[in-house]
């Protein structure tokens, strides 16, 4: 037996925190490779033979306008950067990933992009991990937006919270901001342990949303529901600093928006081959 090439997935890059890996991001199209590898328990096929897999990194054959793979180096025209009071966040993109540099505050605050939000039922999906320079916490949201161009407009956000005191571990919140610096209502939350690098959506059906959270872009676990406290007018991803001395990085590696209320699995069929 082989080794199982996958069609096109390059740039692995490993996202460490204090020195642990805690995540990896890879990208995937159509014509490179990446090895699989044949360990004790890695799928095993004959020369020659195809194995199709699931996955949810791929954007569909046929993507909507406000889908982004982060591939191209430069921040899209559809997105406008959200940096509210003092600006102290960098947008980038490099490695198939956007990169939201985040310095230093003297309090907690978010910042980001965003886009417009299509009005009727929706799923948005992330995929994301945050890190710090050094020991201290960091954080990332998938958001929905009262009004983003409003300094005191409320945002909705499903976050992943990377703590640094004590043992390495991460919690995840749905909550509601007042605004861009002002905690308002936290309605549900849980520690994922180890930190991994998660899949976030959030689902409109009607005017009910659904916060979801998945470590694989396929199983997805609830977080909380509930009846949309405002009409949301845009969506976007964002970073969270509250460290006085410490520079945050919000990295992501898809944004998906569909149309519909989508409960299934991010992502599409994939085809690897024996050679």
């Amino acid at each position: 037996m082989g080794q199982i090439r996958v069609v096109r997935c390059t740039n692995a890059e490993r996202i460490a925190y204090g020195g642990i890996e805690t995540g990896r991001f890879f990208y995937c199209t159509d014509t490179e490779i990446m090895w699989m590898g044949t360990a004790s328990g890695d799928i095993q096929v004959s020369p020659g033979s195809t194995y199709t897999f699931w996955d949810p990194d791929a954007l569909p054959d046929t993507p909507s306008t406000e889908d982004d793979h982060f591939e191209d180096a430069s921040l899209d025209a559809k997105w406008t950067e959200w940096d509210l009071g003092t600006a102290k966040v960098t947008v980038s993109e490099a490695g198939h990933h956007l990169i939201l540099t985040h310095l230093t505050e003297n309090a907690a605050r978010y910042r980001g992009v965003y886009q417009t939000l299509p009005a009727g039922d929706f799923t948005i999906a992330t995929k994301g991990s945050p890190i710090a320079s050094s020991l201290g916490d960091a954080g990332i949201a998938l958001a929905l937006f009262e009004d983003a161009t409003n300094i005191n407009a409320d945002i909705l956000m499903l976050i992943l919270f990377h703590r640094s005191s004590g043992n390495l571990y991460r919690d995840i919140y749905a909550q509601r901001w007042a605004d861009y610096q002002t905690f308002s209502t936290g309605y549900a939350g849980g520690t994922l342990y180890p930190g991994t690098s998660v899949y976030f959506r959030i689902r409109r059906n009607g005017t009910t949303l659904y916060y979801d959270y998945s470590t694989d872009g396929v199983s997805w676990m609830r977080i909380y529901t509930h009846t949309q406290p405002f009409a949301p007018a845009e969506m976007g991803i964002v970073s969270f600093n509250n460290n006085t001395a410490i520079t945050t990085y919000g990295y992501f590696d898809v944004f998906r928006y569909i149309a519909s209320d989508e409960i299934g699995p991010l992502g599409k069929v994939r085809t690897a081959y024996q050679e």
